[in-house]
Order: structure tokens, then C-alpha cells, then sequence
């Protein structure tokens, strides 16, 4: 099949490592892949005459514009499909093709008004997207007459409650060749660690406040952070990693004992399944899919999203444990390696978007 992926723009995040998972998958199955991105990123935010994302779209053309040969950052993970860089998206610069899929809400409206020979029409939806976004768009993009694709119950739930759409539940995989841990060592003190994040459902000032109640109370223990860049002031104490390649970011769960997830709204939720699969032991607030691939003292801890010391006392009763750390990091391993099976979802996806 000819298959055409419309992305909002190329960065290095969780929902574009998704898209570039299938993208790749699909192309080692044998399908010609083309990711499309306009040169001017699409805008996400609430204010479309916003100055400040105004200048932004300037930057990303002249940036574009000067870039030579190589168009892309380089710090986005690794591809054997093509990418292209299109104008605008419309008939006129995307190839026809078997399917078209749009990737976020703003690329689901050219998605939608694309002709018939682009092919058949999805939709792959990774989360609820009004953080930062024209609410009243994101709500319409989900009653458009696309084929609908979610990553979790919690999504597909949602589309049905709020808006009577129907969509199929394919589960995400995880790449094992990233995320593995064969030789845990366990440190005394435990090591904790978060991700920092640029939004605010991810709740990193609870993260923030957990981290520093714990560090009180047991002054011993070792913090480290994460993320594209440091979005929050963090306490000294509090060794941060900013934008981990693949090898530093797998070392940085590998070496974790507890990894804090304090989101309090998710479409998915990754980081945990990624902490599992290196054999981390999870503390997290039970949003978006964390029920679905962990279950509550068997491979996991979970905690009520609005009870912020809820995540203190998880933590709390691994550092007072240290052999229950070992039970749910050793069980989380086990499970999340069987559960979140690439080569299962992307025959799921091939299967669907064929028909």
C-alpha cells in the first residue's frame, strides 16, 4: 500500500514516536510510507494571532529555509520512510495514495478534505488535545467522517461518551530494543525519577512537591529528572537530563528504583510502561491507560489523581520496602514486555487501514 501520514510538525515527542513506529514498521512490512509536515508548523494554540507563535511560524520558515540539504532536527528518532515538507497540506502537494492518515486535530481537517485519491481517510488519536488548543476545533475534528484509531479504552470511551463517535482500540507496542533492564541493580537508597513537561496536566509541580517532601524526610535519597528541556525550576538536589537520546534516556529508567508519574490527564500515558519495561517499580495517578497495562500491588502503584499526597505515600511505602520495589519492578517487567507488543499492533493497524 501507498501510505501517507500527515504530521502537525517533526520533533522528538511521545505522540511522534508513535507515528514514527508505524511509520517504520509499515515500511519494513513492505508499504511505500511518505510522512508529510508543512514547513510552517501547524498551530496548536488557543489564539491563532498570538505574537509570540507568530514569531515562531517566522523562525521554523527562515529556519527551514537555511537549513541546505538537511530540513529535519537532529535529534528525531531514527526512520527508513521518507519525510517530505509540503507548503501547505492540500490535494495539490500530497501524492494519491491507498490511506491518508492524519496524525493530531489540525491535521485531521486537510486529512478530511482531501479527494478520493488520496485514499482511505483516518484518523490516529493519541489523546484529548485542548492543552494549549481551540477547544470548540479539537471537539469538531472528532465528529469529522474519518476512521478513527485510539491507543486505550480511556480514549475510546471518551470519544463515544462525549461525542457519539466510534473509533478501534489498537494498543500501542514498546521497543524493546530501547527499553530492557537484564541486569537490574537495586540501590540503597532508591534512586527516584520523573519527567519534566512543558504542560500543565502533566503536573510536574506535584512531582516537584513530592520530591522535596521526600527528600525531608529521608535526606539520603537520589532524584534525577527528565525532558526536552527544563520547564520547571528545580531543587539542586534534583540531577536533571535535558532532551535523553535513546541510550541515556533507557540508562536514566535503568538506574531508577522508583519512577514518580504525576499526570493528571493523559490519551495514553507512556513513560510508566517505559519505567516498567527497564525495570523501574511505578508509582503513578490512575489516569488515561496506566489500569490498563499495570494492575494496582501486582506490578505497579497507583493513586488517586486528585489526592497529590496519595503519591507521597506510594512512594513512601517502597522506600520503607525495598523488597516490594524488587516484587512490582520484577513483575512489571514481565508484563509490559507481553502486553505492549509492537509487532502485534502494527499487523492490527496494516489489517485496519487496508480495508
Amino acid at each position: 500500500m501507498k501510505i501517507n501520514f500527515i504530521a502537525p510538525e517533526i520533533t522528538r515527542t511521545g505522540g511522534m514516536n508513535i507515528i514514527f513506529q508505524y511509520a517504520n514498521r509499515l515500511h519494513d512490512r513492505g508499504h511505500d510510507v511518505i510522512v508529510y509536515t508543512p514547513v510552517i508548523p501547524f498551530n496548536l494554540h488557543k489564539n491563532r494571532l498570538k505574537w509570540y507563535y507568530f514569531k515562531y511560524q517566522i523562525k521554523s520558515l527562515l529556519k527551514w529555509l537555511t537549513a541546505g540539504k538537511n530540513k529535519l532536527p537532529s535529534n528525531i528518532y531514527p526512520y527508513k520512510f521518507r519525510i517530505k515538507f509540503v507548503p501547505v497540506m492540500h490535494n495539490m502537494f500530497v501524492r494519491d495514495a491507498d490511506a491518508s492518515i492524519a496524525t493530531s486535530w489540525p491535521t485531521s481537517y486537510p486529512v478530511y478534505h482531501f479527494g478520493s485519491s488520496k485514499g482511505r481517510k483516518y484518523y490516529l488519536i493519541q489523546d484529548y488535545e485542548i492543552w494549549n488548543s481551540n477547544k470548540k476545533l479539537v471537539d469538531k475534528s472528532y465528529t469529522l467522517p474519518l476512521k478513527r484509531i485510539v491507543c486505550s479504552k480511556h480514549m475510546q470511551n471518551l470519544l463515544k461518551e462525549r461525542f457519539g463517535s466510534d473509533s478501534k482500540l489498537i494498543y500501542i507496542g514498546l521497543d524493546r530494543s530501547r527499553f530492557y533492564n537484564e541486569n537490574k541493580v537495586y540501590n540503597d537508597p532508591p534512586v527516584i525519577s520523573f519527567q519534566d513537561h512543558s504542560l500543565a496536566n502533566k503536573n510536574v509541580e506535584g512531582a516537584i512537591y513530592i520530591a522535596i517532601k521526600l527528600k525531608n524526610e529521608y535526606p539520603g535519597l537520589r532524584f534525577q529528572a527528565f525532558g526536552v528541556k527544563k520547564y520547571h525550576e528545580l531543587p539542586d538536589f534534583i540531577v536533571f537530563t535535558e532532551n535523553p537520546d535513546d541510550k541515556t534516556l533507557t540508562q536514566i529508567y535503568s538506574t531508577t528504583d522508583i519512577f514518580l508519574f504525576s499526570s493528571k490527564y493523559e490519551g495514553f500515558g507512556s513513560p510508566p510502561s517505559e519505567a516498567m519495561a527497564c525495570k523501574s517499580a511505578i508509582v503513578a495517578n490512575r489516569v488515561a491507560a496506566i489500569p490498563e497495562y499495570s494492575e494496582h500491588m501486582k506490578n505497579a502503584i497507583h493513586t488517586d489523581p486528585d489526592d497529590i499526597d496519595g503519591l507521597y505515600k506510594g512512594a513512601k511505602l517502597l522506600i520503607d520496602n525495598p523488597e516490594l520495589i524488587k516484587q512490582l519492578s520484577e513483575a512489571a517487567y514481565v508484563h509490559i514486555r507481553e502486553f505492549m507488543n509492537w509487532d502485534k499492533s502494527v499487523i492490527e493497524f496494516e489489517n485496519y487501514i487496508s480495508k
